[in-house]
């Protein structure tokens, strides 16, 4: 298995069916990093002549057309075309300007998203970790076969862009509280890997850091316990063990749990007969 510090950056049966149009261009949410999903962010354009409204981190500059923005204009069609695979999933490679400013025919909302199958800086379009097939050779397995090795799983080439975006990071994230249960036990938090899996919590739970948008309806569930458990992280990382070891162990234990809960729904999403686990799970909807 690949280190914590090797992966970290600097700062029905078989295949899935997509969503409508509408949910494959970006949930609407809230900007406000405490009260919605980190998907997808929607600016609605001002009516008065100085342009665009701004909206949390997602503000643009209205001096310029291109100064300030965040990610690249385009419309739904235009993606649709250019970048969805056979499974009508649209995949934007890191390379090439994963952030989208996605027009609505009609509307003058803009919905900025993330197309690419990882949690990336909404600013620099780089993602919070290496990307590399190693990165996807070791955990891939970790969350289909491993954790349920009597089910049957879909393929990677198969996986949305979400479901593969946290394969990887809450791979990390795992890593990264077994190291903070190491550091509690140990009662030493001095070490190079502790304050890595800190600085990982801390990333993750800040709002211009973005996870893959909605393609498919279980898609918005996995987001919800995505930021429910990334929200727990930041609030982890802001503690000092030291000063409040009793504190910083509750919240590691909600930590850990927002976590668990996660990565066992990405389990059922990842197995081929997942709406019988979710219901099986969850119960009908």
């Amino acid at each position: 298995m690949l280190g914590l510090a090797a992966i970290l950056t600097a700062c029905g049966g078989g295949a899935k069916e997509t969503s409508s149009p509408e949910s494959a261009s970006g949930k609407e949410v809230a900007s406000s990093e405490t009260s919605s999903s980190n998907a997808a962010v929607t600016e609605t354009a001002a009516t008065d002549s100085n342009g665009s409204e701004e909206t949390g981190s997602a503000a643009k500059e209205s001096s310029s057309a291109d100064d300030g923005k965040i990610g690249k204009d385009s419309t739904l069609e235009e993606l649709k075309q250019q970048y969805a695979d056979k499974l009508g999933y649209i995949r934007i490679p890191l390379t090439d300007h994963p952030v989208r400013r996605v027009s609505e025919a009609g509307s003058k909302n803009i919905n900025v998203a993330n197309y690419s199958d990882a949690v990336v800086d909404m600013n620099a379009e780089v993602p919070i970790h290496s990307d590399s097939q190693r990165l996807i050779d070791d955990t891939f397995p970790f969350f289909t076969t491993v954790q349920a090795p009597d089910e049957s799983y879909v393929t990677w080439e198969e996986a949305t862009n979400l479901e593969r975006a946290m394969v990887k990071t809450l791979f990390i994230a795992r890593e990264g509280l077994l190291i903070t249960e190491d550091a509690m036990k140990n009662k030493d938090y001095s070490s190079t890997s502790f304050q890595d899996s800190m600085d990982f919590f801390r990333v993750t739970a800040k709002f211009e850091f973005m996870a893959p948008v909605a393609q498919h309806p279980y898609d918005i569930t996995l987001t919800t316990l995505y930021d429910k458990a990334r929200t727990s992280w930041g609030k982890l990382a802001a503690m000092d063990p030291e000063q409040d070891e009793v504190a910083f162990a509750e919240m590691y234990k909600t930590a850990r749990t927002g976590a668990n809960n996660a990565m066992g729904l990405l389990n059922i999403l990842l197995s081929t007969n997942e709406e019988e686990r979710m219901e099986q799970t969850y119960g009908s909807h």
